[in-house]
């Protein structure tokens, strides 16, 4: 049994790294924490338990190299979290555990790895690490079985916060799949068809360089239009960085009416479909809902159906309209570890 840190991924296996957690999907998949090692706002290691030769946990640990969060929803003093635990953890006191982007986050760890004794055993090296530099454990995005795990493993020192809650669709490859779905979501998505049907449109599928040209400033416009700010040339660099990836793919529906017109990317990883970033013109009609609920949720089911995938990820928000058309949503949290409780754990490699 060997575990030790190392600064790349590419000393673990991919297809074994991958097999030890699929909950938060492409996220924290092997290819996308690759990627993020090229990020300069973070150092980036590894913690990796081997048990003779074969893979049992790998997990990534980030430093943020600046003064603020490069990402704001990972700033722990946004979170919420009860008795102020969080006003500690500055970029500069913090060790964030597995995940730095795209707000989800992976506990890549097999069975045997998560059972509290061998959990708390990793977390006793991370937390010498964190608390040699003053250092708290912080836990962003972590789903509801990763949030267990830790927690048992910690003794219930982890102060969590609930951060969201993110829509799924399972069961699309069932081709009795929507005439299982509750009365209730197939009179929805029935009502939807009779709209689409009344609005003349032109829907089709196209690749991201088709139609990167238009299509990041109407994602910039649209996220503007819901409160979060990044200009267009910021869309089509983070777009660059997924369309170089070789692991996922990346395409886009699109639909035009007379007088609108909208974009939907998708990603598509190891047989699941999230549909990522929405963009569309206009103000509040018919004919705008009738292109909305075309590229959110007709477009990506009939493409799901057709090829055989089984779960579409739906994001975080909007759950009103999302649970109409059959989602169900699954929990994350962020939890943090204060400074005295990551030196006491630490203790524990000493004792």
């Amino acid at each position: 049994m060997a575990i030790d840190f190392t600064s790349t991924i590419t000393d673990f296996d991919q297809q074994r790294f991958d097999s030890l957690d699929r909950t938060a999907g492409f996220a924290s998949s092997y290819s996308r924490l690759r990627q993020k090692e090229l990020d300069p706002r973070w150092l980036s290691r590894y913690l990796g338990w081997f048990d003779d030769h074969l893979l049992r946990a790998a997990v990534p640990v980030y430093r943020p190299r600046m003064k603020s969060w490069p990402d704001a929803a990972y700033d722990p003093r946004s979170w919420h979290l009860p008795d102020g635990v969080g006003d500690e953890c500055s970029p500069g006191a913090s060790l964030i555990v597995g995940g730095c982007g795209d707000r989800r986050t992976g506990l890549h760890a097999d069975a045997e790895a998560r059972t509290p004794g061998r959990l708390r055993r990793l977390l006793v090296e991370l937390a010498g690490v964190a608390a040699d530099e003053d250092r708290c454990l912080v836990f962003p995005y972590m789903y509801t079985a990763a949030k267990e795990a830790l927690t048992a493993a910690t003794d219930d020192r982890i102060v969590w916060a609930g951060l969201g809650r993110e829509a799924h669709v399972f069961g699309l490859s069932d081709p009795q799949w929507e005439s299982k779905l509750p009365s209730k979501v197939r009179n929805t998505l029935r009502r939807d068809q009779r709209k689409i049907a009344t609005v003349p449109m032109t829907a089709g599928e196209a690749s991201w360089s088709e139609v990167h040209s238009w299509a990041a400033e109407l994602i910039s416009s649209h996220m503007a239009d819901k409160g979060h700010q990044e200009i267009s040339e910021f869309v089509s660099l983070r777009y660059s960085d997924l369309d170089c990836n070789p692991d996922v793919g990346l395409m886009a529906f699109t639909a035009q009416s007379a007088g609108l017109r909208g974009v939907q990317t998708i990603l598509l990883w190891q047989g699941e479909m999230e549909v990522y970033e929405v963009g569309l013109t206009g103000d509040d009609s018919d004919e705008r809902f009738a292109l909305y609920v075309n590229l959110l949720f007709h477009l990506p089911f009939q493409y799901a159906q057709a090829r055989g995938i089984d779960h579409i990820r739906l994001g975080s928000m909007a759950e009103t309209p999302k649970a109409a058309r059959g989602a169900v949503f699954k929990d994350y949290y962020g939890g943090v570890l204060s400074l005295g409780d990551t030196k006491r754990l630490a203790r524990d490699s000493k004792g």
